[in-house]
């Protein structure tokens, strides 16, 4: 997949009109005339040394005041191209982008679409063919592109991105359909030897050799033909890489079908083109790492001695600095989380010491006759009978663990009214019915929460449903009203305990 996208960006890049030899001017090189030698380079095969000129060109142009758009636009559309050479897809796509961009505020509807169509070669080969889908898309939706070149992109990169998810019947689909657009449109043979290099290696992948062989001949023909149409010119290294691809496509099938000497030929020619593009590629890596050795050779004169070892002691202070901050933060938080832990562990057996207080009993005649006067019509004793059943209620589970337990239906239990129970338990507890309930609902959670058979696996959701909250917030707030800490920290220091 990878070499059929680097395939089709090369050919996309020999499309591009023909470039000029550019002039010297003595002493300084403009941007323009670095941009052309760049040129020059790519279409010799040299992408390193073109890849340096080009990006050159970018610093440079992007310095000024006033860019040449056009030819900044070009700029980026190889340096896209180079860097899928070297199948740096993530990369290729952010130049694209930018390109893609700047093309857009250019207005310029040609470029546009060369980017959009790049974009979603590099975009699948980095798994995101969803992305490619709307992008390819956009190319259709694009305004002023020639409709048979358009059709055909968008049938071609649809069947790049089945592939990519590996529907392979699809993809031969959108591949046949884009050779059929170029045959309907009048476009130049060599736009469908992209589709075949597809359809053949679909093909293979599925076992149906013989189809796959019909298209790599047809594959090799128009390479061919290509190579013949461009014979004599200044990039006849262009397409080199063409009959290395088809060949090698040849030497597998040949292979798998047992005709070995036909194998054994086109391996041979394999061998023969393939050594000649990496002895090309070899050549310009030589150049760039040239470069690359008289830039770092630069360096090493405008930084001195003096400044490295300043940089290495500055760098040295900074390490310790940082360590001993780091130290002091670690012993800082330790001794922070120590007294965190101790108070938790106080609160948490303070807490345990309430819920092993027995439950609210009433209080006596005479203890209850000095707190508060007799309800109205109510005598003393008959008070007493009064909290004595309120107690009783209260302390029985079913009761109050039951979510719709509440005032009224405590005054029916016992036999009174809401108005009665409600003054007694203001008048004997100092609180209302409402937090007397929460405070046995909370003591009974806590119980279950350090019941590590019964209640072991529940949540705190749970605990609160089953002690009859609601509401698992309500709860939560209460808990902590009730006893400082939240019950979720009840429940680990219970289990640790």
């Amino acid at each position: 997949m990878q070499n059929r996208l680097i395939q089709a960006l090369l050919f996309l890049t020999s499309l591009l009109a023909a470039i000029p030899t550019p002039a010297k001017v003595e002493g300084v090189h403009t941007a323009r005339q670095i941009m052309l030698r760049g040129k020059q380079h790519l279409h010799k095969g040299d992408y390193n040394s073109a890849l340096s000129c080009f990006l050159k060109y970018i610093q440079q142009e992007e310095s000024l005041a006033r860019k040449d758009t056009s030819d900044l636009l070009d700029t980026y559309y190889n340096i896209g191209g180079i860097y899928s050479v070297y199948q740096d897809f993530a990369q290729a796509l952010d130049i694209y982008e930018s390109g893609f961009q700047l093309s857009k505020a250019a207005n310029n509807a040609e470029m546009q679409f060369k980017f959009l169509n790049n974009m979603v070669g590099a975009s699948c080969n980095i798994g995101k063919a969803d992305y490619a889908s709307r992008l390819n898309k956009t190319m259709r939706d694009l305004r002023g592109i020639h409709p048979g070149m358009q059709q055909f992109y968008y049938c071609f990169n649809n069947g790049f991105i089945a592939g990519s998810r590996n529907k392979q019947d699809e993809k031969i689909m959108w591949m046949n359909k884009a050779i059929a657009t170029a045959t309907s449109h009048h476009l130049p043979q060599k736009m469908k030897v992209y589709p075949y290099s597809e359809i053949y290696q679909s093909y293979e992948k599925q076992g149906k050799l013989k189809q796959a062989l019909e298209a790599l001949l047809k594959y090799d023909t128009l390479a061919h033909e290509i190579n013949r149409q461009s014979s004599g010119a200044h990039d006849s290294n262009a397409f080199a890489y063409l009959f290395a691809d088809c060949y090698k496509g040849l030497m597998r099938i040949y292979t798998k079908m047992g005709d070995k000497e036909k194998a054994l030929y086109y391996q041979n020619e394999f061998f023969r083109y393939n050594d000649s593009l990496l002895n090309i590629n070899e050549y310009s890596k030589i150049k760039n790492q040239h470069l690359n050795y008289e830039n770092r050779q630069t360096q090493l004169i405008i930084s001195s001695q003096q400044k490295t070892i300043l940089y290495q002691k500055i760098c040295l202070a900074m390490l310790a600095v940082l360590v001993v901050t780091a130290l002091a933060a670690i012993i800082i938080i330790r001794r922070q989380r120590k007294v965190l832990y101790d108070t938790n562990i106080a609160l948490f057996d303070r807490n345990n010491e309430l819920v092993e207080a027995k439950a609210d009993t009433p209080p006596t005649s005479s203890e209850h006759s000095e707190k508060s006067p007799s309800l109205p019509g109510k005598p003393s004793a008959v008070n007493e009978q009064l909290l004595q059943r309120i107690v009783e209620a209260l302390n029985d589970e079913r009761n109050f663990c039951n979510p719709d337990f509440n005032l009224t239906v405590l005054a029916q239990i016992i036999g009174s009214n809401t108005n009665y129970v409600s003054q007694a338990i203001n008048t004997s507890f100092n609180k209302n019915f409402r937090t007397l309930l929460n405070e046995h609902r909370i003591k009974e959670a806590m119980r279950r929460m350090k019941d590590n058979t019964e209640y072991s696996n529940y949540s705190i959701q749970g605990i609160s449903e089953s002690v009859g909250f609601k509401s698992a917030s309500n709860f939560i707030s209460a808990f902590k009203k009730m006893t400082g800490m939240t019950p979720s920290l009840y429940q680990k220091l219970s289990k640790n305990e």
